[in-house]
C-alpha cells in the first residue's frame, strides 16, 4: 500500500533538503571548480520542488477536465436516448399519416358513391315533380268522370299509392344520402388534420433533439481538446519535473564521486594512480577510434538513462547491467560493442590515464594484472568520475572512475 499523497511529498521535500546540505557540503572538495565548469549548475531543491508543484496543479487540472468530460459523455448518452426516441415517434407519425392518406382516398371513394346517390335522388324527385304536374296532381277530382266511373277509382288510388311511396322513398334515400356524404366529409378532414398535426409535433421534436444532440456532441468535442491540450502540459511538467530530478541527483552523485575519488587518492595515492596491467598508464594507435564528439555524444546517452535500474543483462531502454548501458550507449551514435566486458576491452584502443577524454571506456578487474578478471565497464565523464550501471539494487548512476581495481581504459574504433 503506498503511502499518503502528502507523506510522499514530505519525504521527498526532505530528501531535497538533504541533498541540497549534501551537495553544499561536497562543494570544498578539490577539483569541484572543474567538475562545475564541465557540467552545467544543477537545479537547486526549491527548483526540483517547485516542479513538482507545478506537475501536481497539472493533475488537478487534468482530474477536473477528466471529470467534466465523463459528465459529458454521460449527458450525450442520455440525448441519444432521447433522440432516438423522437426518430421512433416521427417515423411513427410518418406511418400514421400514410395510413390517413389511404384512408382519405378511400373516404374520397366512398364520398364519389354518397355523391352519386344524391344525384340518383335528387334525379328521381326531378322525375316525380314532373310525373305529377303532367297527371295534375293526386287529388284530382276528374278521376271520377272518366271513362270507367267509379270501377277504375281502385286502380286509380293503387297507382297513387305507389307514387306517393316512390317520391317518400327518394326523399328518405336523398337525405341519407346528404347526411352520409357529410359525415364522410368531416372524418376524412379530422383523420388528416389529425395526422398533420402528429407529424409536425414530431418532426419538431425530432429536430429539437437532433439539435441537442449535436450541441452536446461540439461541447464533447471542446473538451476532448481541453483535456488533450491540459495532458500535454502534464506531460511537459512531468518531464520537467523528472529532468531537474535527475540533474539534481546527478549533481549529487558527482558530488560524491568526487569526494569518494579525493577520499581514495587521499588514502592510497599510489594505487589509485597507477596499476599492474600495462596499458593502465600507455596509449595505444587510436587510429581508427571515434572521435571526441562521438565519444561525448556517446557519453550524454549514458547520462540520460540515469536512474534506471541494473538488471543483469539488461541492455535498455528500460534497464542495464554495466556493459549493457556501455553497449547501447554507444549504439545510439552508431557505434558497436558486444554486450561484454572482455569484448569490450579488446574493441577499441588502449588509453592512458593522462589522455583520457569524455565517452573513453574504463574498467576494472580482480586482479588489476590480468584483463581476464574484469568484471566492471563504465564511461568516462572527467575529473575523476563515471557513468555506470553498477550492480544489483543501485540504478545508474555517477562513480568516482579511479578506484583501486581500476585496470585501464579503452577508447572504442569506429565500425
Amino acid at each position: 500500500m503506498s503511502p499518503p499523497r502528502w507523506t510522499r511529498r514530505g519525504a521527498a521535500a526532505a530528501a531535497l533538503v538533504v541533498s541540497a546540505a549534501l551537495l553544499t557540503s561536497f562543494a570544498v572538495v578539490p577539483g569541484s571548480a572543474r567538475a562545475a565548469r564541465a557540467h552545467p549548475p544543477a537545479p537547486s531543491a526549491g527548483a526540483v520542488a517547485r516542479s513538482n508543484a507545478a506537475v501536481t496543479r497539472r493533475e488537478h487540472e487534468v482530474a477536473v477536465a477528466a471529470a467534466a468530460l465523463g459528465r459529458a459523455h454521460q449527458h450525450l448518452r442520455a440525448l441519444n436516448v432521447r433522440a432516438e426516441a423522437a426518430f421512433e415517434a416521427f417515423d411513427r407519425a410518418k406511418v400514421t399519416l400514410a395510413a390517413a392518406r389511404r384512408a382519405a382516398t378511400q373516404a374520397r371513394g366512398v364520398l364519389a358513391g354518397a355523391n352519386l346517390q344524391v344525384l340518383h335522388g335528387q334525379a328521381r324527385l326531378t322525375r316525380f315533380a314532373a310525373l305529377t304536374y303532367e297527371t295534375g296532381g293526386l287529388s284530382n277530382l276528374d278521376a271520377y268522370l272518366q271513362p270507367g266511373g267509379p270501377s277504375r277509382v281502385v286502380s286509380r288510388v293503387g297507382a297513387i299509392s305507389a307514387i306517393s311511396d316512390t317520391e317518400q322513398n327518394a326523399v328518405q334515400r336523398l337525405a341519407a344520402a346528404k347526411v352520409y356524404r357529410q359525415v364522410v366529409s368531416r372524418q376524412d378532414a379530422a383523420l388528416a388534420a389529425q395526422a398533420a398535426t402528429a407529424k409536425a409535433a414530431a418532426a419538431h421534436a425530432k429536430a429539437v433533439a437532433v439539435a441537442d444532440v449535436n450541441r452536446q456532441r461540439r461541447l464533447l468535442g471542446s473538451l476532448q481538446r481541453r483535456k488533450r491540450h491540459l495532458d500535454a502540459l502534464l506531460g511537459r511538467a512531468k518531464s520537467r519535473a523528472a529532468a531537474l530530478t535527475r540533474e539534481h541527483l546527478a549533481a549529487l552523485a558527482r558530488a560524491r564521486a568526487r569526494a569518494a575519488a579525493a577520499a581514495a587518492a587521499a588514502a592510497d595515492p599510489v594505487s589509485v594512480s597507477t596499476s599492474g596491467h600495462p596499458y593502465a598508464n600507455t596509449t595505444g594507435d587510436t587510429s581508427g577510434t571515434v572521435s571526441a564528439s562521438t565519444a561525448r555524444a556517446a557519453l550524454h546517452a549514458a547520462e540520460s538513462q540515469i536512474g534506471k535500474p541494473y538488471v543483469w543483462g539488461g541492455a535498455g531502454p528500460n534497464s542495464y547491467d554495466c556493459s549493457g548501458l556501455v553497449m547501447w550507449s554507444y549504439d545510439q551514435v552508431g557505434v558497436h560493442l558486444d554486450h561484454w566486458t572482455g569484448d569490450q576491452w579488446n574493441e577499441g584502443a588502449h588509453i592512458s590515464r593522462a589522455d583520457l577524454r569524455p565517452g573513453d571506456l574504463v574498467f576494472f578487474a580482480y586482479n588489476t594484472a590480468d584483463p581476464s578478471t574484469i568484471h566492471h565497464v563504465g564511461l568516462y565523464v572527467g575529473n575523476g568520475e563515471m557513468v555506470d550501471a553498477p550492480y544489483t539494487g543501485v540504478d545508474v548512476r555517477y562513480d568516482a572512475a579511479f578506484r583501486s581495481d581500476y585496470i585501464g581504459a579503452v577508447r572504442p574504433y569506429q565500425r
